[in-house]
């Protein structure tokens, strides 16, 4: 029975990358010259933990693209995509901030421009 090998690819340019040995910190990506052994790289990288980083005894490290020293390293297997995640996020995001479909302003008549949407807005808001 063949065992599956693993596959990985760089974060930035999604190049497939084959590893002959063990990757350092300062290790690049022979494409586009990113750090290999960083957090957007590594498995445990998520944009929604807390520290970006669910290993929860994982130290803060503030540039996420830069080569460092993390313990916890574990470079990411191509097909771990965090994508459906970041989807979701953005879109709670844009509900909460308003991205999402325009809502109907009860008892306003359409504005001419968005100066006057955002007047209006604001006359309602004040209207006693």
């Amino acid at each position: 029975m063949a065992v599956a090998e693993t596959r990985h690819q760089c974060y930035k340019c999604q190049e497939e990358l084959v590893f002959d040995v063990k990757i350092g910190r300062l290790d690049t990506c022979p494409n586009c010259a990113a750090y290999l052994h960083s957090c957007k790289n590594c498995r445990f990288w998520s944009i929604s933990a807390h520290n970006q980083c669910t290993e929860n005894q994982g130290e803060f490290i503030r540039d996420r693209e830069s080569g460092n020293f993390c313990n916890w390293f574990a470079f990411r297997v191509m097909g771990e995509d965090n994508s459906a995640e970041l989807n979701a996020t953005k879109a709670k995001l844009a509900a909460l901030f308003g991205g999402g479909p325009a809502k109907p302003t009860v008892g306003l008549a359409p504005p001419a421009s968005p100066d006057a949407d955002a007047r209006a807005r604001l006359e309602a808001l004040f209207k006693k």
